[in-house]
Protein backbone atom coordinates (compact mmCIF):
# COMPACT_ATOMS: atom_id res chain seq x y z
CA UNK A 1 0.00 0.00 0.00
CA UNK A 2 1.50 3.68 -0.63
CA UNK A 3 0.23 6.84 1.05
CA UNK A 4 -1.35 9.85 -0.81
CA UNK A 5 2.39 11.28 -0.81
CA UNK A 6 4.01 8.53 -2.19
CA UNK A 7 1.29 8.50 -4.77
CA UNK A 8 1.34 12.20 -5.74
CA UNK A 9 5.08 12.36 -6.18
CA UNK A 10 4.74 9.36 -8.12
CA UNK A 11 3.18 10.68 -10.63
CA UNK A 12 3.83 14.53 -10.38
CA UNK A 13 0.26 15.25 -9.19
CA UNK A 14 -1.67 17.04 -6.17
CA UNK A 15 -3.37 15.55 -3.94
CA UNK A 16 -6.50 17.41 -4.79
CA UNK A 17 -6.25 16.00 -7.97
CA UNK A 18 -6.15 12.16 -6.79
CA UNK A 19 -9.31 12.94 -4.66
CA UNK A 20 -10.90 15.06 -7.47
CA UNK A 21 -10.24 11.59 -9.28
CA UNK A 22 -11.72 9.50 -6.69
CA UNK A 23 -14.34 11.70 -6.12
CA UNK A 24 -15.53 11.69 -10.41
CA UNK A 25 -15.56 7.89 -9.84
CA UNK A 26 -11.85 7.15 -12.00
CA UNK A 27 -10.50 5.78 -8.42
CA UNK A 28 -12.69 3.44 -6.95
CA UNK A 29 -12.69 1.69 -3.42
CA UNK A 30 -9.37 3.79 -1.80
CA UNK A 31 -8.44 2.14 0.89
CA UNK A 32 -8.17 4.08 4.22
CA UNK A 33 -5.79 3.32 7.40
CA UNK A 34 -6.79 3.34 10.81
CA UNK A 35 -6.29 6.89 10.97
CA UNK A 36 -8.36 7.48 7.87
CA UNK A 37 -5.97 8.32 5.41
CA UNK A 38 -5.89 7.32 1.52
CA UNK A 39 -3.79 4.09 0.98
CA UNK A 40 -3.43 2.94 -2.76
CA UNK A 41 -3.22 -0.58 -3.58
CA UNK A 42 -0.72 -1.85 -6.55
CA UNK A 43 -4.26 -2.38 -8.90
CA UNK A 44 -5.18 1.54 -7.50
CA UNK A 45 -1.78 3.09 -8.90
CA UNK A 46 -2.03 0.94 -12.00
CA UNK A 47 -5.68 2.54 -12.56
CA UNK A 48 -3.81 5.97 -12.21
CA UNK A 49 -1.44 5.44 -14.50
CA UNK A 50 -3.91 5.14 -17.34
CA UNK A 51 -5.41 8.07 -15.69
CA UNK A 52 -2.66 10.56 -15.91
CA UNK A 53 -1.41 8.70 -19.21
CA UNK A 54 -5.23 9.52 -20.80
CA UNK A 55 -5.18 12.89 -19.52
CA UNK A 56 -1.98 14.12 -20.44
CA UNK A 57 -2.59 12.63 -23.96
CA UNK A 58 -6.07 14.93 -24.08
CA UNK A 59 -8.91 12.40 -23.01
CA UNK A 60 -11.26 14.38 -21.19
CA UNK A 61 -12.26 13.07 -17.63
CA UNK A 62 -16.23 12.07 -19.44
CA UNK A 63 -13.49 10.31 -22.27
CA UNK A 64 -11.81 8.37 -19.51
CA UNK A 65 -15.18 7.39 -17.45
CA UNK A 66 -16.31 6.24 -20.74
CA UNK A 67 -13.19 4.12 -22.02
CA UNK A 68 -13.41 2.28 -18.40
CA UNK A 69 -17.19 2.02 -18.62
CA UNK A 70 -16.74 0.20 -21.98
CA UNK A 71 -13.62 -2.32 -20.77
CA UNK A 72 -14.49 -3.11 -17.56
CA UNK A 73 -18.18 -4.56 -17.77
CA UNK A 74 -18.44 -7.89 -17.56
CA UNK A 75 -20.64 -8.11 -20.76
CA UNK A 76 -17.51 -6.60 -22.54
CA UNK A 77 -18.48 -6.47 -26.65
CA UNK A 78 -16.61 -5.92 -30.09
CA UNK A 79 -18.89 -2.45 -29.65
CA UNK A 80 -17.33 -1.78 -26.65
CA UNK A 81 -13.11 -2.52 -28.04
CA UNK A 82 -14.26 -0.76 -31.51
CA UNK A 83 -14.91 2.47 -29.13
CA UNK A 84 -12.21 2.49 -27.15
CA UNK A 85 -10.09 1.73 -30.11
CA UNK A 86 -11.72 5.01 -31.82
CA UNK A 87 -10.51 7.17 -29.24
CA UNK A 88 -7.18 6.02 -28.34
CA UNK A 89 -6.64 6.29 -32.15
CA UNK A 90 -7.90 9.80 -32.12
CA UNK A 91 -5.38 11.21 -29.30
CA UNK A 92 -2.62 9.37 -31.12
CA UNK A 93 -3.55 11.43 -34.01
CA UNK A 94 -3.82 14.15 -31.52
CA UNK A 95 -0.42 13.32 -30.39
CA UNK A 96 1.29 12.85 -33.51
CA UNK A 97 -0.05 16.34 -34.68
CA UNK A 98 1.87 18.10 -31.59
CA UNK A 99 4.69 16.28 -32.21
CA UNK A 100 4.79 17.49 -35.70
CA UNK A 101 4.11 21.08 -34.46
CA UNK A 102 6.82 20.52 -31.75
CA UNK A 103 9.53 19.55 -34.55
CA UNK A 104 8.80 22.52 -36.12
CA UNK A 105 9.50 24.87 -33.41
CA UNK A 106 12.52 22.82 -33.31
CA UNK A 107 14.23 23.76 -36.68
CA UNK A 108 12.82 27.27 -35.94
CA UNK A 109 14.66 27.19 -32.47
CA UNK A 110 17.59 25.77 -34.77
CA UNK A 111 17.64 28.61 -37.46
CA UNK A 112 17.24 31.13 -34.86
CA UNK A 113 20.19 29.77 -32.76
CA UNK A 114 22.28 29.39 -36.08
CA UNK A 115 21.31 32.77 -37.00
CA UNK A 116 22.61 34.51 -33.88
CA UNK A 117 25.73 32.36 -33.23
CA UNK A 118 26.86 33.86 -36.82
CA UNK A 119 25.94 37.59 -36.12
CA UNK A 120 27.63 37.12 -32.48
CA UNK A 121 30.88 35.87 -34.20
CA UNK A 122 30.72 38.46 -36.81
CA UNK A 123 30.15 41.07 -34.21
CA UNK A 124 33.34 39.59 -32.34
CA UNK A 125 35.61 39.59 -35.18
CA UNK A 126 34.64 42.83 -36.37
CA UNK A 127 35.16 44.07 -32.69
CA UNK A 128 38.67 41.93 -32.42
CA UNK A 129 39.71 44.00 -36.06
CA UNK A 130 39.02 47.31 -34.77
CA UNK A 131 40.83 46.86 -31.50
CA UNK A 132 44.11 45.24 -33.44
CA UNK A 133 44.29 48.88 -35.39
Amino acid sequence: MQSIRDVADRFNITYDTLRFYEKQGLLKNIQRNANGQREYSDHDVDELDKIVHLRQLGATIEEIKHLHTLLDSANKAADAYDEAIALLKRLKADTDDKIAQLQEQQVYLDHKVARFEHERAILTSVKKSVSTH
